[in-house]
């Protein structure tokens, strides 16, 4: 979380990413878009900042975590905050993650590798943008 007043004018989206550049590109990408970052590498840290952060407008979560499915965390996130926009990032087909996402309008879908383009299209889609802060 960012110290600064500008950080808490900003909407916050939470990433939960293990892959390390991965993580590091999605930060940079967002935080050059006008977005506020929270950054987590384990399901448990995010399930926490996700609870600890009232500001988020937006969580993108990676299926592949070492210490706990991806779509359990979206899961135990959507009964924490049950309107709040998850945009899932995965390797595997985009068909494959639309069968078993596909139904909860507030889910969105990413295909790894992707571009910030991408990223931000894929949030859009959501209704996510860097203006869709509360403050």
């Amino acid at each position: 979380m960012g110290d600064s007043t500008n950080d808490h004018a900003k909407p916050c989206v939470l990433i939960v990413e293990d892959e390390v550049l991965v993580r590091m590109f999605a930060v940079d990408a967002l935080e050059d878009e006008g977005f506020s970052v929270v950054e987590s590498a384990t399901g448990a840290e995010a399930l926490a900042k996700a609870q600890e952060n009232p500001r988020l407008v937006a969580v993108i979560i990676d299926l592949g975590l070492p210490d706990r499915s991806g779509d359990l965390i979206a899961a135990d996130i959507r009964a924490q905050r049950p309107n709040l926009p998850i945009l899932i990032a995965s390797g595997r087909s985009e068909r494959e993650l639309k069968d078993r996402f596909g139904l909860d309008r507030n889910v969105g879908i990413i295909v790894k590798p992707f571009t910030g383009p991408m990223l931000f299209e894929a949030l859009e889609k959501l209704g996510v943008t860097p203006r869709s802060g509360g403050a």
